[in-house]
């Protein structure tokens, strides 16, 4: 199979279309749009052209549709766009394989990323610039590290605690631990699952010291797809899309019988004055739309 051709190009937002926008964690994304304007744009989207016959803008978006939100709420114009000449179904594929690659946890990998940039004597700056997030994050998961608080730091990574607060644990005796997590109820930080989770940390570490087993860690990696996962994957993604499209169509035309059923309702006089003897003359703005004019007036 040939690499098909691709280049980055300062390209027009306005001229991409989101063929297939997908719902996403709110905290994920305003952690993006930050990184974004504190370091700029790492790396580009990627599009594909679509020819003048096959849709109405000269762009549809592959992958990188929290960078392009990033960068319309910063008020930009333009966005790097690496752009492929590929088909649908080619760009289809390989959206998808984009989303299953970031399934695999990126977590251990930055912790790691820290860990030899510390070493190597980077500053905190300099490492939240090569990583795209903030000193203080830096800071923080570098000191857990120092203190070896593996479990903390897991929980912490897996968004069982606020990495706040594990800093807060670490440094503090077992006693005062036990008040940090009380606070941490009472104040609403920490409920239900997460109250336990911590809980059960702080037991271990009574029990065994700091240094423990990555209890709380993310599953490792999944072992990489075949050619045959991806075509089932792909064909299994295009009969969800299927179904969707008649459940959408099924209620559209549901909507428009419902419609045309009103319509002619309310042009009976007799249905609309047994309304008025019944005072349901308050009804939905797109049905009232439907009545003649003076329809249901007192």
């Amino acid at each position: 199979m040939t690499k098909p051709p691709q280049r980055v190009e300062m390209i027009s937002i306005a001229d991409i279309a989101v063929v297939n926008p997908r719902l996403r964690s709110q905290k994920i994304h305003k952690t993006i749009t930050q990184s974004i304007e504190l370091v700029g744009l790492k790396r580009p989207i990627t599009v594909r052209r679509v020819p003048p016959s096959q849709g109405e803008l000269p762009y549809a978006l592959i992958c990188g549709q929290g960078r392009l939100e990033s960068y319309k709420l910063l008020g930009q114009s333009e966005i790097a766009a690496l752009v492929l000449d590929v088909d649908e179904e080619t760009g289809h594929v390989m959206s998808i394989v984009e989303n299953i690659a970031r399934r695999t946890p990126r977590a251990v990998e930055t912790l790691e990323q820290v860990r030899v940039l510390k070493h190597r004597g980077y500053s905190d700056d300099e490492i939240a610039a090569k990583l795209g997030c903030t000193a203080s994050w830096v800071n923080q998961v570098n000191h857990l590290l120092e203190c070896g608080e593996k479990r903390l730091l897991a929980a912490a990574e897996s968004g069982h605690i606020p990495l706040h607060l594990a800093v807060s644990i670490s440094r503090a005796n077992d006693s005062d631990a036990q008040k940090l997590l009380l606070e941490a109820y009472d104040s609403g930080e920490l409920k239900g699952r997460k109250v336990t989770v911590v809980r059960r940390i702080l037991e271990q570490r009574a029990r065994s010291g700091k240094q423990g087993n990555n209890a709380f860690a993310k599953v490792p990696p999944r072992k990489p797809m075949t050619p045959e996962d991806l075509t089932k994957l792909y064909r299994r993604e295009v009969e969800v899309h299927r179904r969707i499209q008649k459940k959408s169509e099924f209620i559209q035309q549901s909507l428009l019988l419902a419609r045309q059923i009103f319509k002619e309702l309310f042009a009976n006089k007799e249905f609309c004055a047994l309304l008025k003897a019944e005072k349901l003359t308050s009804i939905p703005q797109p049905l009232a739309d439907l009545l003649p004019r003076g329809g249901l007036r007192r």
